[in-house]
């Protein structure tokens, strides 16, 4: 198992995928930050520093378009078989692609708050109140959405597809639920692994957290459940 995360780790940072996302990354993080709040001097005086390099960590469309690519880079490039000719299972498989995503996404997410932290300083960072709740919370969000959209990219094996449900299906399933309140009565966003984190932001409290945590937590083992019963009854071309 551990020779397979090398082996995906090394796939991963021996392609230039990685490095246009990072750059990407980096360059857009402070324009969107700059551009959403207007100036740097409004982001310090209203809505702190923390708060926007926090919101960074975020799993956006380039991150999800790279965790797409890695996940069906074995696909694509016909080295699934070869992988399981070699004596993984389909699990293990599925397991390093995670790791590996989740290593290489939190590189890429502590050099861009860096940067911007680095780019920030000047204007008044420093630390804020509750700012380590948020950091926790960001993180299992990352980790939640990364299992799921990696599960996902495996199952559907196209980079096309895949970046299509990847994109539109966290956006489509709330829409489906609010459609299921009207006619049933019954309240299904809160059901939805983001209903934690809703609850949380409101009230950014100790006791939130570990609900939001709680809510992203069963969502992983679910997607990590339905992802290896459904790859294990899957056909390895």
């Amino acid at each position: 198992m551990g020779k397979l995360i090398k082996l995906q780790l090394r796939n991963i940072f021996h392609s230039k995928l990685f490095y246009i996302c990072l750059g990407l990354m980096i360059l857009l993080g402070p324009i969107a930050t700059m551009i959403v709040n207007n100036t740097l001097s409004e982001i310090v005086k209203v809505y702190g520093i923390c708060d926007e390099i926090l919101s960074i960590l975020s799993v956006g469309i380039i991150e999800t378009v790279f965790i797409v690519l890695v996940s069906c880079s074995d696909y694509s490039d016909g080295t699934t078989k070869n992988i399981i000719a070699r004596g993984y299972t389909r699990t293990q498989l599925l397991f390093s692609k995670y790791i590996a995503i989740l290593i290489s996404l939190i590189i890429m997410f502590s050099v861009t708050v860096l940067f911007c932290i680095i780019l920030l300083y000047k204007n008044g960072f420093g630390y804020e109140k509750n700012m380590f709740y948020d950091l926790i919370n960001h993180i299992v969000c990352i980790i939640t959405y990364t299992v799921f959209y990696t599960t996902m990219a495996f199952l559907l094996e196209k980079n096309g597809s895949a970046i299509i449900a990847c994109l539109f299906v966290p956006q489509l399933l709330p829409t489906i639920m609010s459609l299921l309140n009207k006619i049933i009565k019954f309240d299904f966003n809160k059901l939805w692994m983001e209903h934690g984190s809703d609850i949380f932001e409101k009230k950014p409290t100790l006791g939130n957290l570990g609900i939001s945590v709680l809510y992203y937590f069963v969502y992983i083992i679910i997607f990590i459940i339905v992802g290896t019963q459904l790859l294990n009854r899957k056909e390895i071309k």
